[in-house]
């Protein structure tokens, strides 16, 4: 590979919201002659190596996760020696932290640093420490919300902080114009793994208090370790007929455009992708008014917001959302027409293209 190419730095090629962000940037940057590359530092296993290779988009697996330090420095220093990127894009600290020594010691100096979340960063002593150092040793210093970006200024970081905000295929994610709009059942639905930042426990709650005013189904996509505890929950609550637990969904766009409502429960987010997808997609959207979701949807505009945690108030939401056609029809479209002028991959891209200092032929810039 030429030196000029970017190189996306991942944990590992599973499904997340940092790992879609660079596999899309790397979809997009391909049709712009781009070069652009995966490389996973931790597994070597995951849902998202089939998407890598029918998008025909590299990768790498490094597989660094059960050693020292130094010999993962040696081992990444080897790679970035053999793959000569111009340009490193490196998601969440960690990352970076394991990335960074042997990228100079590479001769490999362009890289931008793209934080994600500050859950960790927040609770762990060593990140808060190393968090302002290191980010003086970037080109440039990247969060994808302002809510992020205040986080990390008051936490001491010395340099100038970007917002760039994640970015959605439009022509992936859109709205399904065979949908009937007036059905007897509303489908309600959420995507996301099963952890405790999601807080779904919440959602639960919410459908228990909703099943006796309205006809509904809802469906939750993604797994994670709370499946068990999740599924139990719903039996207590009496939901086993009206709530389905997908597990992992390999097609999420489809999985959208049949849904009437998009509900998120999280008690903590960076800036979640799956709400921009749904937006896409027009469903009016029902989430919690924390971190970042309030500077992507404007409460009774492009969704609903509630307080975090209050089961009543997300089940009076979907309620009225249930009951009114016409308000889901209004919410789902500004909220479409939002995300097509101000939250596509296409811009998403641009921006970081211009920061990383590659071109649009695949040049890096002086």
């Amino acid at each position: 590979m030429a030196r000029g190419a970017i190189v996306e730095v991942i944990y590992a090629p599973v499904v997340g919201g940092s790992e879609m962000l660079a596999f899309n940037l790397c979809r997009d940057w391909q049709k712009t002659g781009i070069k652009a590359r995966i490389c996973c530092l931790y597994k070597r296993e995951g849902a998202l190596i089939a998407a890598f290779e029918a998008a025909d988009i590299p990768y790498d697996l490094l597989d660094i996760d059960a050693l020292p330090m130094w010999r993962r420095w040696v081992r990444i220093w080897r790679y970035l020696r053999r793959v000569r990127p111009g340009a490193l894009h490196v998601h969440h600290l960690n990352s970076l932290v394991n990335v960074l020594v042997p990228a100079y010691l590479a001769g490999c100096f362009r890289i931008v640093y793209t934080e994600h979340s500050a859950l960790g960063i927040t609770r762990t002593t060593w990140m808060r420490v190393a968090l302002p150092v290191v980010s003086l040793f970037v080109r440039c210093f990247t969060c994808v919300s302002r809510d992020l970006a205040d986080v990390f200024r008051a936490l001491g970081v010395p340099r100038r902080i970007v917002t760039i905000y994640n970015g959605v295929d439009v022509q992936r994610y859109h709205p399904n114009p065979g949908r009937p709009e007036m059905s007897p059942v509303v489908h309600i639905g959420a995507v996301g793994r099963l952890v405790d930042e999601k807080d779904y426990p919440t959602l639960l709650e919410a459908l228990a208090l909703l099943k006796d005013r309205v006809r509904f189904f809802a469906e939750i996509a993604g797994d994670g370790p709370l499946a068990g505890r999740l599924r139990a929950q719903a039996q207590d609550l009496g939901l086993s007929k009206l709530v389905r637990f997908r597990g992992r969904c390999d097609n999420v766009a489809a999985f959208l455009r049949d849904l009437d409502i998009y509900v998120l429960s999280s008690k903590h987010e960076g800036l979640p992708i799956a709400i921009m997808e749904a937006m896409a997609t027009a469903l009016p959207v029902v989430a919690t008014k924390i971190t970042a979701i309030p500077e992507i949807i404007e409460d009774g505009v492009t969704g609903i917001l509630v307080d975090s945690g209050d089961a009543r108030a997300m089940a009076d939401a979907l309620a009225a959302l249930a009951k009114d056609a016409g308000r889901r029809r209004a919410l789902g479209g500004a909220a479409m027409r939002r995300v097509q002028t101000t939250y596509t991959i296409q811009h998403t891209s641009r921006s970081y293209a211009h920061h990383l200092g590659v071109e649009e032929k695949g040049k890096a810039a002086s």
